[in-house]
């Protein structure tokens, strides 16, 4: 048996050689990426990354450590692509454009009365609007240029993602240029005059069904039916005047479509607030923005998203929301969405872009915006 003190000397004698070869690798690498800057090629080639882990693997000789060996050759590779990123110019990456305040149109799903209208307003104030049926037809109205901006809801505290609107944003390649948060109350409307017990149909968004879903199950024989949104499920029910009918809706819907309130306040929390998106077809300037949001892809490989949070943590940016979705043409792997703290005017921003960006297989930022 080797004494330890012996072991410690040989291994750093390694050491010494690890580094020299280290720094010799490290210059390659700088001059790679300058090649590829130069010749305007892709950093991040992952089929050559792969043959590269391969090579190695097969000149292993003791076969035990192939497993180790291929993480090292990973392990290098990865510090690599980071110091590679130091050196992509970060200036004007990002064209930034004003965004337009006089004489807007916006877009938003549902009639009047929505929570999107409300979230419309409270935004961006007295603005000419137009509402649309569904949240396509919200992008669709942008990409045909019938509107400026659109609004839809993202995220609801207590029931989570809405998961058409991230799928929605990155197939139509638009931005997201702001938020806003609205308090939402869910309260039970029916046909003035309408008791509780003739109630036999309720009406509402998914969404407002599952945010009332503690209230309905005292309820077994009201059978909720989902509806396009809140407040057409209070204009539905307004247009039938069935007192077997009632919708899930707020009080706005309830004046709006002469409708009575029968039971407040039957949201499941306290607090319920829904998180709605602003976008446009730019990547817009905002004053004080503090929020980056991103999507990208992953080669399908253990430690693929690891690689990613490891780059965020590195550079002290906070992350504030993950979202997955999967890819519709490959079983099994997705999207993931991140919301961090920061702005495309901070160099520590930018630059840990570059370092995510030789990470993943497509990366695009898809807003620089002010958080609600």
């Amino acid at each position: 048996m080797k004494d330890l003190e012996q072991c410690r000397k040989e291994i750093d004698e390694i050491d010494q050689q690890l580094i020299r070869l280290f720094e010799q690798r490290m210059k390659v690498s700088k001059d790679v990426v300058t090649y590829k800057l130069a010749h305007d090629m892709e950093i991040f080639q992952p089929q050559r990354e792969k043959a590269v882990i391969k090579k190695n693997a097969d000149r292993v000789v003791d076969k035990e450590l192939v497993e180790y060996a291929c993480d090292f050759i990973q392990d290098v590779m990865d510090i690599g692509k980071s110091y590679q990123a130091t050196f992509i110019p970060s200036k004007d990456s990002y064209k930034l454009a004003k965004s337009k305040i006089e004489d807007i149109k916006v877009g938003y799903a549902g009639v009047p009365g929505a929570f999107a209208h409300q979230a419309l307003h409270e935004y961006f104030g007295d603005v000419k609007n137009v509402n649309y049926e569904h949240f396509q037809d919200v992008y669709e109205a942008l990409k045909n240029d019938e509107i400026d901006y659109g609004i839809v809801p993202l995220e609801n505290s207590s029931t989570g993602a809405i998961n058409d609107n991230y799928d929605l944003v990155r197939d139509y390649d638009f931005y997201i240029v702001g938020e806003h948060s609205v308090n939402i109350t869910q309260h039970l409307l029916g046909i003035k005059g309408t008791s509780l017990e003739e109630i036999k149909y309720v009406y509402s968004h998914p969404q407002g069904i599952q945010q009332s879903s503690k209230f309905l199950k005292q309820f077994p024989d009201i059978r909720p039916q989902s509806f396009s949104n809140t407040a057409a499920a209070a204009k539905f029910v307004s247009e039938n005047k069935n007192k077997q009918f009632a919708a899930i809706a707020s009080k706005i819907a309830a004046d709006l479509y002469d409708l009575e309130v029968i039971k407040e306040n039957i949201h499941n929390q306290e607090t319920n607030n829904t998180r709605f998106i602003i976008f446009g077809k730019q990547l817009e300037d905002h004053e004080k923005t503090d929020r980056v949001s991103i999507v990208f892809t992953l080669q399908h490989k253990a430690g693929a998203l690891y690689s990613i949070l490891k780059v965020i943590k590195d550079h002290q940016i906070n992350l504030s929301r993950i979202e997955s979705r999967p890819l519709k043409d490959k079983h099994w792997q997705y999207y993931f969405y991140i919301d961090f703290e920061g702005s495309l005017h901070d160099d520590n921003v930018k630059l840990a872009l570059e370092q995510l960006k030789t990470n993943c297989l497509t990366l695009r930022v898809l807003g620089n915006y002010r958080h609600a």
